[in-house]
């Protein structure tokens, strides 16, 4: 019986003591939780990598739900709420970031959420073709902070024009005294048009390629006579000299002739057949026959046509007006011939 008593002494003293209270608190607390979880809604707020759980004891909509947790959504930001289901909800934001074009001289930023490149090209409405550059490939999916950056490539016709200099043909003659110049042509520059496809990125010039070249206009020569004592023929059959500069060997010798100048047209025929060059001569075929090998020089040696075949004739020479008509590749040259007395050596 006092062991009863004493247990009840005891329990009465607990009742009545601090942690009783705190106890009956606590169960209060759990008891109350309980009952408000059972009444409230759950939504849950994905923000990127960030997750919160909130409670609510009537549903909202998303625009309060953020604002009671003080998360701020952009323009271009995407934010998922396909209601409650039940008393569970869940809110699922995308952040949206910038990513740069550069593109015709300006850079522009759009705004994603995901996507390729080629897509934020599309969102800043630029386009390409086959040939123009790209630092990232289209079909990459974009990251914050991408630089995409478009070269537009074109390939243009260049036309540029170049000087073609002229040539100076110096050729000696005997028609001069040794020493003596004369200009008998003045030089002309020419003129070529030279066609170029190049290849510009962002309008500047990277490379080109020749691809035509057309001479408008042809140089001309300048042409200097200088005076020497050279023949002027280009035939050449080989015979020796004497100490008079007389052929060695030669069959005949005409003394103290009279020999002029002509020229003609080029590929005129002379009155044998042959093309009229220097080297071919007139002549009256009855003293010196058709295709008969000469040799012509002045007595004193101070002109020299040289080696020479009778090719050709005229009235003057039919009529011994002249004894012999000396070609030349110019008239100019023929009017310097003049009228001289030369030594024809017919050689064998």
């Amino acid at each position: 019986m006092k062991n009863l008593l004493k247990k009840v002494l005891a329990f009465g003293k607990f009742l009545k003591s601090r942690s009783f209270a705190v106890s009956v608190l606590s169960i209060i607390l759990a008891v109350t939780v309980f009952q408000i979880s059972k009444m409230a809604n759950a939504i849950y707020i994905r923000d990127g990598e960030d997750v919160t759980l909130k409670f609510s004891l009537h549903q909202q909509d998303v625009d309060e739900i953020l604002k009671d947790e003080g998360i701020v959504t952009m323009a271009f930001d995407v934010v998922d709420f396909s209601g409650y289901n039940g008393k569970l909800a869940e809110i699922n934001i995308q952040r949206a970031f910038p990513v740069k074009v550069t593109a015709d001289g300006t850079t522009q930023e759009v705004m994603m959420i995901d996507g390729l490149v080629e897509d934020a090209l599309l969102l800043a409405g630029v386009s390409m073709d086959s040939n123009d550059l790209i630092n990232l490939a289209p079909e990459k999916p974009v990251e914050a902070g991408d630089e995409i950056v478009v070269q537009r490539v074109d390939y243009v016709t260049v036309e540029e024009y170049e000087e073609i200099p002229f040539e100076v043909v110096t050729k000696e003659t005997s028609l001069y005294r040794t020493g003596y110049t004369r200009v008998t042509q003045q030089g002309q520059a020419g003129e070529k048009t030279l066609t170029y496809e190049e290849r510009t990125v962002d309008g500047v010039p990277q490379e080109r390629q020749l691809v035509g070249e057309y001479v408008s206009k042809k140089p001309v020569n300048h042409e200097v006579l200088v005076g020497a004592r050279v023949a002027i023929s280009p035939l050449d059959f080989g015979y020796s000299f004497d100490q008079n500069g007389a052929p060695i060997g030669y069959t005949n010798v005409f003394y103290n002739q009279r020999a002029t100048g002509y020229s003609a047209r080029p590929g005129a025929r002379t009155a044998s057949g042959r093309q009229a060059i220097v080297g071919h001569v007139a002549v009256n075929p009855n003293e010196i026959p058709y295709g008969s090998k000469l040799y012509i020089t002045s007595a004193d040696g101070s002109f020299i046509y040289g080696y020479a075949i009778a090719a050709d004739t005229g009235t003057g020479l039919l009529a011994d007006v002249v004894d012999i008509d000396l070609f030349y590749d110019t008239y100019l040259e023929s009017c310097l011939n003049g009228l001289r007395n030369v030594n024809i050596y017919v050689l064998g």
